[in-house]
């Protein structure tokens, strides 16, 4: 009699073979893992919350490139290999192995803007000790950025996960946005560990205040829903410190971790794809049973009923293309804002660095050579501008962000509404208990923007320095003096006009990204039904003879199905 692991096999390929393509890569996927023993632990968590550096930590050295975050598509995982080196994934399907060394290049806004590079993911292999014990390492995009959205990759790393690492900043404390994401990664994962990250920024009694608030708040947003890690601990560590010489919180942390991998490795592992699989297989169930069902009630009122039943799906449908042009209109909308607030606040900026320069000027340069005025002065200058601009594109970064994340929340909300009714009504017009799938999650990451303060004068401007710095005296300093003062205009309105180009870029591809993600939750909710009520219709008009061979295959179609959830739930 097969045991446990043999009974999973079974039953996942009798699931390939009844599920579709999408389906089967999953369960291609799940059994590959299986095959290795290799537990798939996600690191998640909002961005500049110190995740790469944590897994730095537990690899025990700096190999993903930390301080500047990873592109939303690109996918960091980092599993166990003799030849250390990074296989990198294009969209075209083909592959190239690369040295560690090249990862900044590959997977870092500024290595990869706006993954020009086309790549899918990247897979890192290492022989660091943690991995040795049969796990994989996903260092995920963070959430809580403006500028990328759920996409289908991020998608998949959330429902690919076995266990996961929730990492958390002692300060500020834990949000909303951070608890909603905690309690879809922890309805996700067989086991999901909580880290309390650069714990070093808050002094004992205030680390033990955050610590206790944290553990409060996400047991609660839990709500019974996967294991804790630890026994529900919530491990306050420094990551940083730990890889730049050692700290105790993060030796806690590494030491639970490892003991759990030991010690559940295996068996966590078999759960999770039990748990992923029997996702998979009640949505064929509901697929086969609406089918059924919807072709029973073929006359009279019955089929009035299927099709008040096919009327509310349809709205579903159509909700979801308003949804799309919901993040067109508010996309335009925060477009416009952007542009009208670029116009209105470069004269005001322009003052404002104006006015600091003259102060730098006529004191700490009041007595400098014309030379140095220039050489000084520019450099303050520079920096002066580049502060006003980023705190004007901080500023309309969180406007844009907040605007787009209550945009995103207010349609997610949406579709669940929709989706529970849609429940409500297959129970009241079908007699059906369909497990109709929630609106997916979203990880998202931020980008760091670069400014271009460099002069790149033309051959009248070089010829026009040389003379002012080499004018004696107070002429030359004059000169000096007025070249700056003219020059900090045009130099505000440059970098102005680079930070709303940046934001204006990513605003569109944000808004892009949006939309693809609420095409794919209404379609992850309402494809497999528009198919069952497509076939059962088909099923209603096709001869006596036909209907009767489909009526057969569904009915063998349900009950193989039926044969997978049994043995799933003894796997």
């Amino acid at each position: 009699m097969p045991d446990g692991a043999g009974i999973l096999d079974g039953a996942l390929g009798e699931l390939g073979a009844l599920g579709t393509d999408r389906d089967r890569e999953q369960i291609a996927a799940l059994r590959e893992r299986l095959d290795a023993a290799r537990l798939r632990v996600l690191v998640a968590g909002e961005a500049k919350r110190g995740k790469s550096t944590l897994i730095n930590a537990l690899l025990g050295r700096a190999v993903l490139p930390a301080g500047v975050t990873p592109l939303t598509a690109v996918t960091t995982t980092v599993r166990y290999g003799d030849d250390p080196r990074a296989e990198v994934r294009y969209g075209d399907g083909h592959e190239e192995k690369q040295p560690l060394s090249a990862l900044p290049d590959l997977v870092t806004e500024r290595g990869n803007p706006g993954n020009r590079r086309r790549i899918t993911g990247v897979t890192v292999y290492l022989d660091a000790p943690v991995l040795a014990g049969g796990v994989e390492l996903v260092d995920t995009p963070g959430t809580g950025s403006v500028f990328e959205w759920d996409t289908a990759t991020a998608h998949e790393a959330l429902q690919a996960m076995d266990a996961a690492v929730f990492v958390l900043a002692a300060d500020p404390p834990v949000s909303a946005a951070e608890r909603d994401l905690y309690a879809t990664v922890a309805g996700l994962s067989v086991t999901t560990f909580t880290v309390l990250n650069k714990a070093d920024h808050l002094d004992p009694a205030g680390l033990a205040e955050a610590a206790e608030f944290t553990r409060r708040v996400l047991a609660e947003a839990a709500g019974g829903r996967g294991d804790q890690g630890g026994g529900g601990r919530v491990y306050a560590l420094s990551a940083r410190a730990a890889l730049d010489g050692g700290d105790p919180g993060f030796a806690e942390f590494a030491a639970d971790f490892t003991a759990y991998l030991a010690g559940r490795r295996v068996t966590d592992l078999r759960s999770s794809a039990v748990m992923q699989a029997q996702r998979i297989a009640r949505s064929l169930l509901d697929e086969v049973a609406l089918t059924e069902r919807a072709a029973q009630l073929a006359a009279g009122d019955a089929a009035d009923r299927v099709a008040r039943f096919g009327e509310r799906l349809a709205e579903v449908v159509v909700r979801g293309q308003d949804a799309v042009a919901v993040v067109s209109a508010e996309s335009a909308r925060l477009l416009k804002a952007l542009n009208d607030a670029a116009e209105a606040d470069a004269p005001r900026l322009a003052g404002d660095v104006a006015r600091d320069l003259a102060q730098v000027l006529d004191g700490e340069l009041h007595g400098a050579s014309a030379a140095e005025i220039e050489r000084r002065g520019r450099e303050r200058l520079a920096a002066l501008t580049v502060a006003a601009a980023e705190a004007w594109r901080e500023q309309r970064r969180r406007t844009i962000e907040d605007s787009l994340a209550r945009t995103d929340a207010r349609l997610a909300a949406d579709l669940k509404t929709a989706l529970d009714v849609l429940r409500d009504s297959a129970v009241e017009l079908l007699g059906l208990d369909l497990a109709v799938p929630e609106p997916g999650g979203r990880l998202a990451e931020d980008r760091r923007f670069f400014y271009t303060t460099a002069e790149d004068p033309g051959q009248t401007e070089l010829l026009a320095g040389a003379i002012r710095r080499s004018l004696p005296g107070e002429s030359g300093r004059r000169r000096a003096r007025e070249h700056l003062r003219r020059e900090a205009v045009s130099l505000v309105e440059s970098q102005l006009g680079r930070a709303r180009g940046d934001l204006q870029y990513r605003l569109s591809e944000a808004s892009r990204a949006l939309a693809r993600s609420v095409r794919q939750r209404y379609a992850d909710a309402t494809d497999r039904m528009q198919a069952a009520l497509r076939a059962a219709d088909d099923l209603r008009h096709a001869s006596a003879d036909a209907a009767g061979e489909k009526e057969r295959e569904l009915s063998l179609r349900a009950a193989a199905v039926r044969r997978v959830l049994a043995q799933l739930a003894q796997a």
